[in-house]
């Protein structure tokens, strides 16, 4: 295994780098400090506990952001997506219903589409599990109670026969408790 040379930084480096870290960009410091790489200034400068200069930042984030969009061959900011575009969000897919900016996930929009609008106290579920998975026979509507008993650990894997007992054991144990806390 080859051995790799470390070059010691000098009393003058160090010098340069807390004189201009802050307030120069990283191709203004490169060019201060030849033979070393933009890693190893990185964390020299941390060693130190130097920042850059919010300023500097925000002007290098611009600058970065701007040289990105010239590459992709498209404007800051002017990405309008057409009504019906989708894109991810975490576990989720949204589509785009209006302009300017509408977003709504996929598995309700399509439900929506289905059967009507969802009532208040249910909310849209994949019978199986994956919200990606739209189609309008995986989906049903389930309360917070179910959907809590159905994804809870000690319950994931049964059958949906199981489950439904189980939920429907639940809904006669609160049942009996209003009962029981009227008659007192």
């Amino acid at each position: 295994m080859a051995k790799r040379i470390v070059k010691k930084w000098t009393e003058v480096e160090d010098k340069v780098l807390r004189e201009h870290y802050s307030s120069s960009t990283k191709l203004e410091i490169l060019a201060l400090l030849p033979g070393r790489s933009d890693a190893a200034i990185g964390c020299r400068a941390c060693a130190f506990g130097l920042k850059k200069d919010p300023a500097v930042r925000s002007e290098q984030s611009r600058a970065a952001f701007a040289d990105t969009c010239a590459r992709l061959g498209r404007m800051p900011g002017r990405c309008d997506r057409p009504i019906g575009a989708t894109h991810r969000k975490g576990r989720y897919t949204l589509i785009k219903i209006a302009q300017p900016d509408v977003w709504k996930p996929l598995h309700i929009h399509t439900w929506e589409i289905a059967h009507g609008p969802v009532p208040e106290g249910m909310q849209v579920s994949a019978r199986d599990g994956n919200p990606r998975n739209v189609s309008p026979d995986n989906l049903c509507l389930r309360t917070l109670g179910e959907i809590h008993l159905r994804t809870h650990s000690r319950y994931r894997g049964l059958p949906e026969e199981v489950l439904d007992v189980l939920h429907l054991q639940n809904e006669i144990r609160k049942t009996i408790k209003r009962k029981r806390g009227n008659e007192k």
